[in-house]
């Protein structure tokens, strides 16, 4: 697939991904004790997240065919990380729903009984938080070299950090920050001439 192609799927799938951001943050506002697992509509969160998630894994592929060659070691380590902990936490969330009911409840005996009996929907858990850690670093590292790259504009960059800080300060507002930061990258990457 061409860098131009690659670039208009990830510019697409970033606006997607950033609009059901912001549905997402919507969604944990108006539930904020989703993490009780109760109802499917608790469910419902999670599979939003983790669609997000994939979602904007493409967004990062296009983000990376659109700079490739001008954001040096910085980005390509800042794509790398968030690539593949945006893919891991996509992954370990549409896969480890069980794992979230367990944690939930908040129990130490249901923490423990997760680790001797739920297998995979553990490991899916595991593979979230590993990759919660290295989206976050490589979100950072990106939103630097696509700043300092100056291919798009250099709040695109900034775009991409202040959405991943937002992330960590806050669950509901957070995924809307995160969402808005997407929609101002998605939209660069569409308006932005190559070359």
């Amino acid at each position: 697939m061409s860098c131009e192609l690659t670039t208009w799927w990830g510019a697409w799938a970033a606006l997607l991904g950033g609009a059901l951001s912001i549905a997402q943050g919507a969604l944990v506002l108006s539930n904020p004790d989703y993490y009780g697992f109760d109802s499917l509509a608790d469910d419902l969160v999670l599979v939003v997240e983790g669609v997000v998630l994939v979602l904007l894994s493409t967004g990062l592929a296009g983000l990376r065919a659109r700079q490739s060659g001008s954001y040096g070691r910085l980005g390509r380590a800042g794509f790398l990380a968030a690539f593949v902990g945006t893919v891991l936490a996509g992954a370990g969330h549409l896969f480890s729903v069980p794992f979230f009911d367990f944690v939930g409840t908040g129990g130490l005996v249901y923490v423990l009984f997760a680790l001797v009996s739920a297998g995979i929907f553990l490991f899916g858990g595991m593979v979230y938080v590993v990759g919660v850690v290295s989206m976050s670093l490589g979100y950072l590292l990106l939103g630097v070299a696509t700043a300092r790259a100056r291919v798009l504009p250099v709040w695109c960059g900034a775009a991409l950090v202040f959405g991943i800080v937002g992330l960590w300060l806050g669950n509901g507002v957070g995924w809307v920050l995160f969402g808005l930061a997407w929609l101002v990258v998605g939209y660069a990457m569409l308006r932005t001439k190559s070359g």
